[in-house]
């Protein structure tokens, strides 16, 4: 036996493993890693300090106070988001941490569920790294992070959903799905879309659509139980007729709300946007301004709209014919991994997702269109939640073919979001750094 094959070659220990890991991290992998973290920071720095209500907190906060003590309150929207918040108030106590700890930890979990979509979608762990990171620094949802608000909660449970029926094979991805789906229309009412979404591609594949009434069955009856659970503890019925009188008396005052608040907005200004709200905007003795707006990165807003038009035409492209074979194999038709080719026609492997999440984008814009009653910039959050996911998927086919323009164009997305910053991890401001940042239309 040969005495040199002999020697065996020491294991590199724990340290030099590490070091070996972190010169081999890319100029991307290390942007995308401070923007998760200058976005958590965001999110999480003085999220508590203030006891000031911010825009609609107080239908929500007082609303939660109620149950608490188990008095009825009248809910403008299903009680889900109010019992939540009932409870942190009843393990925390009444104060502002209470409060606004649930759209914390939605908007962290949104981080992460919109890049686990992005992978399924474009195929790739890096499409996803690079959603996470538009996520965590956009201000829309960092705003959104920072309020006791429900939008963040209904994002995070629509995109769940999603991600189950993509990628869903069995039973147990259907029941979970309907778990998140009636979750998310026990938040809103337009939450209906996702539901929608989830039981027409349970419904089209092969896969599942033998579970598809499972589903449905599945999201009524977590609809039912918050709904009936929230009359049983203030003292009333839980009965069915009781829930359906509850949500009745609900729609109506809906649909007869003839209010225009001077920060609504129309549909189609929201994708300029034309009308962003201040959830908060105080002047500070000293001058200052602090405000906190539901303001999204520019670049990330503009960029997305874009990315949906090029996801129609990837579907377009796909035919007919080819897509609802694409549909029809459900999470078989994403099981691969995308061509490498420079050609759009490469991603038409992955129209199914593409379909299902263009859908997504449309279903709660649409919710809006017959509506007479007033809408506002933050209706759009859930359709923009797909948008992002899309811009972030063609950017990384940006960087995969020319790695430099990617790298550079991620970092431009950064620099603008640390410019907007402040209006978002509401951080006081001089009049003139504040009217700086805004567009005329913004202020």
């Amino acid at each position: 036996m040969n005495a040199a094959a002999s020697v065996v070659e020491p294991r590199p220990s724990g340290f030099s493993r590490i070091r070996d890991a972190v010169l081999n991290v890319s100029p991307l992998e290390l942007a995308l890693v401070a923007m998760v973290a200058f976005g958590v920071y965001l999110r999480i720095q003085h999220v508590a300090a203030s006891a000031q209500l911010k825009w609609d907190e107080h239908h929500y906060i007082d609303t939660a106070r109620s149950y608490l003590h188990n008095q009825y309150a009248w809910n403008d929207h299903p009680p889900l988001s109010k019992l939540i918040i009932m409870n942190f108030m009843e393990v925390l106590g009444d104060r502002p941490i209470a409060w606004r700890l649930p759209s914390l930890l939605f908007g962290i979990a949104n981080i992460g569920l919109l890049g686990w979509l992005a992978r399924i979608v474009f195929g790739n762990w890096r499409a996803g790294y690079i959603t996470g990171a538009f996520v965590a620094v956009d201000g829309f949802f960092i705003a959104y992070s920072r309020v006791a608000l429900l939008d963040g909660m209904i994002v995070a449970c629509s995109v769940g959903a999603v991600i189950c029926v993509l990628r869903g094979r069995t039973v147990r991805s259907v029941i979970l799905a309907g778990l998140l789906a009636g979750c998310a229309v026990s938040f809103k009412l337009n939450g209906l879309v996702f539901v929608a979404v989830a039981a027409g591609a349970c419904a089209l594949s092969r896969e599942l659509r033998q579970y598809t009434l499972l589903l449905l069955v599945i999201v009524a009856a977590v609809f039912y139980a918050q709904c009936a659970a929230l009359l049983v503890l203030v003292g009333r019925s839980g009965s069915l007729a009781s829930v359906i009188a509850e949500n009745k008396a609900m729609v109506h005052a809906h649909l007869s709300y003839t209010v225009v608040h001077p920060f609504s907005s129309k549909w189609y200004t929201w994708f300029l946007p034309g009308n962003p709200i201040h959830l908060r905007h105080d002047t500070d003795p000293d001058g200052s301004i602090t405000v906190l707006m539901t303001l999204g990165n520019p670049l990330l807003w503009w960029g997305s709209s874009a990315a949906v038009l090029g996801a129609a035409q990837i579907i377009f492209a796909t035919g007919p014919r080819r897509l609802w074979t694409l549909l029809q194999d459900g999470a078989s038709a994403l099981a691969g991994p995308p061509s490498t080719a420079t050609s759009p026609e490469d991603l038409t492997p992955r129209a199914s997702a593409f379909f299902w999440v263009f859908l997504a984008w449309v279903g709660p814009v649409a919710f809006w269109l017959p509506s007479l009653r007033d809408s506002y910039i933050y209706h759009y959050l859930p359709s923009y939640t797909f948008a992002l996911i899309l811009l972030a998927g063609f950017a990384e086919r940006l960087y995969r073919f020319r790695p430099w323009i990617g790298l550079l164009a991620v970092l431009i997305v950064f620099d603008v979001s640390v410019f907007y910053a402040p209006l978002w991890g509401e951080m006081p401001l001089s009049r003139s750094a504040y009217h700086a940042r805004l567009l005329p239309t913004w202020r």
